[in-house]
């Protein structure tokens, strides 16, 4: 059924029993009304259902429903992320379920409080929430184990370990204990295959297949979103199997495999989101990924019969992915551009440009050492011009001090970009130079540091006369602006 449709048939039995003045079908009809906004990401909405349903059931004396309301305004208040009311509206939840002594109900309270401090940690990082997390998972555990057993029906019992298994399982994965988060994992998957828990196993596979992902094992990672798919798949829930798709294209992307990763991002467009952010996400990834065929697919034809062509869509390569933030297939493309531009006999200036794209995107990936490699060779290529030199002698100062050199490595760096500097006549990327060596001799050598102080005290101008300099700056080309030099600020 469309969820619109669905949406109007629920406020319409609502308004009646509002109307009849049925108080306890007014409040059920407001959980259901919030549970089916919650599932397409209108979480605001069905906060407002569920704080209804809270007073509806209050004004009736139900302590059971006010417990059970208590949880969804909680949930819904953690995905608008909102914790500390969440938290609020949860503990609540505990005491009256404590009050009533029903122990399945203490049981969940604890499963979602425990939730709730994974979503936090997500949000903050926070190492505190982790441990919040697994204290209470461990507690809703203990009373699966000591007081349900025997009193619910087994299918029930294992629904329950088995979420708890998980969400230890990703708690562990956050603490970085593997040996307790494999563990943890395998029990879950078991338990839900036993019992036939798709929805349960979907998630444990999905969970899985990230972790996998992260740690870099791709087969591994894909092998369980497949999984999972096939249990999204069963359960006949599109949104979910699109979840598994988007995830599926980054490891398809990583392994460079675009063409797949296209695939599986229309497929994922195709079956939907949750949240329009989602669909946003996926539209711009899409986008890159497209680009990204299409260059290769051009490369393709043009390496073998016209590297000039060949040339630059290794360059527009490169750039896509650095802008993606993929340093290494970003080297690997600037490198091909390399290549070819040696294989035609591209002048020194064109390659030392390339050499610069190279040392920049080493740098990004903090191989310091690699980079000073790349803006050397731009050095010897660039051929005798003092304000580029100047500019490189930096970037090399800059990479050689995030790469851990002594001092003494590092002063001659900056006192050729200096000398560099002042050949150009250009006091501005002169000051710059001096700003950093300055920096530098406070941590490494401050007794130094009074005389490059002095320097720069020394190329300092009156303000009006150095927005005079600006201005007829502006008109000059070949006028270094901060963002030539690729700093690379610790």
């Amino acid at each position: 059924m469309n969820v619109e449709r669905e949406l109007r048939q629920l406020s319409k039995a609502k308004a009646k029993a509002q109307r009849s003045g049925q108080l306890r079908d007014e409040a059920v009809l407001c959980h259901q009304l919030g549970e089916l906004l919650a599932s397409h990401g209108r979480y605001a909405e069905a906060l407002r259902e569920h704080q209804h349903e809270l007073q509806l059931l209050e004004s009736v004396d139900d302590p059971l429903g006010c417990a059970v309301a208590h949880r969804k305004i909680g949930e819904r208040l953690a995905e608008l992320e909102d914790y500390s009311a969440a938290l609020k509206h949860q503990h609540r939840y505990l005491e009256l379920a404590h009050s009533l002594s029903n122990h399945t109900e203490v049981q969940r309270a604890w499963a979602t409080i425990g939730r709730t401090y994974l979503d936090i940690y997500d949000h903050c990082q926070s190492q505190d929430s982790l441990l919040q997390a697994q204290t209470a998972f461990e507690k809703s555990l203990a009373i699966v184990d000591e007081k349900l057993q025997g009193t619910l029906a087994r299918r029930e019992l294992s629904e329950m370990r088995t979420r708890l298994y998980l969400n230890l399982g990703l708690t562990f994965e956050s603490l970085r204990q593997v040996a307790p988060c494999n563990d943890y994992f395998r029990k879950s998957i078991f338990l839900a295959e036993q019992n036939h828990l798709y929805e349960d196993l979907f998630r444990a596979r999905y969970n899985l297949g990230a972790i996998h992902w992260r740690r870099g094992q791709h087969s591994q990672a894909m092998r369980c979103l497949e999984g999972a798919r096939e249990c999204a798949r069963l359960l006949r829930k599109e949104l979910m199997e699109s979840e598994c798709c988007v995830l599926l294209s980054q490891i398809l992307q990583d392994l460079g495999d675009f063409l797949a990763a296209k695939r599986a991002l229309k497929k994922a467009y195709r079956l939907g989101f949750q949240k329009p952010l989602q669909k946003a996400a996926v539209c711009r990834t899409l986008k890159y990924v497209l680009a990204v065929v299409r260059l290769q697919q051009e490369l393709q034809k043009s390496e073998g019969s016209d590297p000039q062509v060949a040339m630059g869509i290794c360059e527009q390569l490169g750039d896509l992915f650095s802008k993606a933030g993929d340093f290494p297939k970003a080297a690997e493309a600037y490198q091909k551009q390399l290549h070819f531009a040696e294989l035609l006999g591209r002048p020194g200036p064109e390659l030392a440009v390339i050499h610069v794209s190279l040392a920049t995107t080493w740098g990004d990936m903090k191989d310091h050492r690699r980079a000073v490699s790349h803006y050397e060779q731009e050095l010897r290529l660039r051929g005798g011009d003092a304000l580029e030199e100047a500019k490189t002698w930096l970037n090399i100062a800059l990479s050689r001090e995030e790469a851990g050199d002594a001092y003494e490595l590092l002063a001659p760096c900056f006192q050729k970009a200096l000398s560099c500097a002042q050949q150009a006549q250009r006091p501005q990327l002169q000051r710059q130079v001096l700003q950093h060596l300055h920096t530098v001799q406070l941590r490494l050598q401050p007794q130094e540091a009074p005389d490059a102080a002095a320097r720069l005290q020394e190329l300092s101008v009156p303000r009006d006369q150095e927005e005079d300099d600006e201005e007829e700056k502006e008109g000059d080309g070949d006028t270094p602006e901060a963002s030539d030099v690729e700093l690379s600020e610790s």
